[in-house]
């Protein structure tokens, strides 16, 4: 009895049947602690996780469990002769698969790499008002892996970080006292620009007065055909306001030329709200 207990023991079928048993066994203990862990949070957070949090751990199980699996499996055939080649082509494939998936999670990792970035050097910090490259907005939510902009038109913007780090940002409440906007418009050739300048100047200065030691500017940026463009530099304190005075300068300056005093000259399109 002992010598067939011993020889049963021995066999590539025991091997391999408790190979599988142990790694269901353990992708079982697992995944219950996973879940006890999931559930225990809840409890301490005394709310239920949020469903795309949920969603992201609800897969990590999955992947936990099946990875067990699979190299139970892969063990367990590695027991038979004939078929330890194809055991050793899966463990290989696993890990070719995991190089794969590196590859796939650069972008990931940079974005990752990318938040620590900004979480310690700080170029942006929540409620910031920001402009990335066309986007303006305050900055809602500065997360590991993306960066959230809530817009005027109470838009949302998500921005990976990696792109974040590697773009100009504009930083409207950092630092100084007020930030500047342009507005551009044209007056034909031939009118009188300085009278348009005047203008122009004196509404700035109306809507947005410079801060102390500070003042506004109007030039002339460029010739364009027989138009001359004309682009006024304007002081604004509160960052959020800039659109809307954007626009309050645009209706005010062509109102201001489209007078008899100022006739010759009109606006043209502004930039750079």
């Amino acid at each position: 009895m002992g010598l067939f207990a011993t020889a049963v023991y021995d066999t590539s079928w025991f091997k391999a049947i408790l190979y599988v048993l142990i790694a269901v066994a353990v992708a079982r203990i697992v995944d219950a602690l996973l879940n006890r862990r999931d559930k225990l949070q809840s409890k301490l957070t005394g709310r239920e996780a949020d469903p795309a949090d949920r969603t992201r751990y609800v897969m990590i199980r999955r992947l936990v469990v099946a990875a067990i699996l699979f190299f139970g499996v892969a063990a367990a055939l590695s027991q038979f002769q004939a078929v330890s080649a194809l055991a050793k082509t899966l463990l290989a494939s696993a890990a070719i698969f995991g190089a794969v998936i590196g590859i796939a999670a650069r972008a990931p990792l940079a974005n990752l790499v990318s938040g620590i970035m900004l979480a310690f050097s700080q170029p942006v910090r929540l409620n910031d008002y920001i402009s990335v490259d066309d986007v303006y907005g305050t900055v809602e939510r500065i997360s590991l892996t993306y960066t959230f902009i809530r817009t005027p038109d109470d838009d949302r913007v998500v921005i990976p970080n990696e792109a974040f780090a590697n773009r100009v940002v504009h930083n409207y409440t950092m630092g100084a006292p007020g930030s500047i906007l342009t507005v551009a418009f044209t007056v034909r050739q031939g009118g009188d620009v300085d009278a348009a300048r005047v203008a122009a100047l004196t509404v700035a200065d109306e809507l947005a007065p410079p801060p102390e030691g500070t003042e506004n500017h109007v030039d002339v940026d460029d010739i364009r055909g027989r138009e001359v463009v004309l682009r006024a530099r304007v002081w604004t304190h509160d960052p959020k306001r800039r659109r809307a005075l954007a626009s309050d300068l645009r209706a005010a300056i062509a109102a201001r030329l489209a007078a008899p005093a100022s006739a010759g000259g009109r606006e043209g399109a502004g930039d750079g709200s």
